[in-house]
């Protein structure tokens, strides 16, 4: 802007002598031609940097958008956090299009954490489930009243015990002390 504002100037300056004018009027041009190439050189440069960038950040996406749909949370989660970080690291893109590539990575990022924690959710629920399902076995072991015959008291507990089996984990904090009741 500043050039363009120099050579609307010197347009309204007018002519210098005869003599000097052609080599007053070259050495201002070139100077504005020097300016004007090492712009488009610069714009060139980093118009190519950042196509570079884009590149780079669309194979992350790549990336981000193949993982999103797996149920390997550690590991996913881990690598989309690693991804991250290498998405932090790469330099710009076009403004154009940053917002774009940006949100192709955070939609894939943002599918993988939420069914995560819909996962997550489901499982403490599950969870709590069990513990109250193995507490009414408890109770039932607690009321059991025993018959004469062995074998038939035998058969009704090892029912209770494959029940409790199969019933499932509960929550964590839970777990040794369910067991020991």
């Amino acid at each position: 802007n500043e050039i363009v504002e120099l050579q609307k100037l010197w347009k309204t300056i007018g002519f210098a002598t005869k003599k000097d004018n052609n080599k007053i009027y070259e050495r201002f041009r070139s100077a504005c031609d020097l300016f004007f190439t090492n712009k488009r050189e610069f714009y060139k440069a980093s118009k190519t940097v950042q196509d570079d960038n884009l590149q780079l950040k669309t194979e992350l996406c790549l990336q981000a958008e193949s993982l999103k749909d797996s149920n390997d949370w550690k590991k996913t989660s881990n690598e989309l956090i690693r991804l991250q970080k290498e998405w932090k690291e790469i330099g710009p893109v076009q403004r154009k299009i940053s917002d774009q590539i940006w949100k192709r990575f955070r939609a894939a990022c943002n599918e993988f954490f939420e069914n995560k924690g819909k996962y997550f959710s489901n499982i403490d629920q599950e969870y709590d489930a069990n513990l109250k399902k193995k507490r009414e076995l408890i109770e039932l072991v607690k009321s059991f009243v025993h018959k004469e015959n062995v074998n038939d008291n035998l058969n009704a507990l090892n029912e209770i015990q494959k029940e409790w089996a199969n019933v499932g984990h509960v929550p964590y904090k839970m777990k040794d002390g369910i067991q020991k009741e």
